[in-house]
């Protein structure tokens, strides 16, 4: 009997943990939802990560000091690669949010929504985290939220084995909280990754993979912008 309703606690442990956590997939832009103007929206950036190289896949430390080693031309290159349209974002977004009729405000500070409380709101499409202290800061409808989490150039491995050639990459999530009650309106996973055009190796200035990283960065705005654009 013990062990029938420990089960069970562990199955509802788990199914709360679920529905408290950030969808896996996108929440679409409901129509309409832009029609109610004077909105005061919030416009968040987190830190942009260190432009660098990633290699998934070569998972184990040893191959992970292979992959380095044998990629650290590319690696020296890609550290000097400027995120400045990235950087950009906010002042971008609150411009397509000022032709929508809304009142954008940007939020200077870098967002770091790990540090956050754990929400406890149990609306639809709830967000895990409470944003309610930017509401009540700024007087806020709605936050406006971009996370970048890569930026950069990624290359597959299989252990020691490279299985595909280097790619420009800019992965993160853009949503937009509602707080009144916490809930996501939008939520877009955000993953673009280009090739170069004709040989990428070569080195040191990476011609063709550098043109592939900055083709990632306008393809990820356009993708966190195109939605917000009237």
């Amino acid at each position: 009997m013990k062990l029938r309703i420990g089960l069970l606690v562990a199955i509802a442990t788990a199914f709360l943990t679920g529905c408290a956590s950030p969808p896996e997939t996108r929440v679409s832009m409901r129509f309409g939802m832009f029609a109610e103007q004077g909105l005061r929206v919030g416009v968040a950036m987190s830190k942009l990560p260190k432009v660098g190289t990633s290699f998934p896949g070569a998972d184990w430390p040893l191959s992970r000091v292979a992959a380095t080693v044998a990629n650290s031309a590319l690696t020296a290159h890609a550290q000097t690669l400027p995120a400045d349209d990235l950087a950009r974002l906010k002042g971008d977004i609150a411009e397509a949010l000022t032709l929508r009729g809304m009142v954008p405000i940007v939020i200077e500070e870098p967002i770091v929504v790990s540090e956050l409380p754990k929400a406890t709101s149990t609306a639809r499409n709830a967000a895990p985290r409470d944003y309610s202290s930017f509401q009540s800061r700024y007087r806020l409808d709605k936050l406006l939220v971009v996370e970048i989490t890569e930026v950069g150039i990624t290359r597959p491995y299989s252990s020691y084995v490279a299985t595909g050639e280097p790619k420009g990459i800019v992965s993160g999530v853009s949503y937009i909280v509602n707080l009144k009650d916490n809930s996501y309106e939008w939520y877009l996973p955000v993953s673009q990754q280009k090739s170069a055009h004709g040989n990428w190796d070569e080195a040191p200035s990476f011609p063709g993979l550098s043109n592939a990283y900055y083709q990632a960065i306008d393809a990820a705005r356009e993708a966190i912008l195109q939605p917000l654009a009237r």
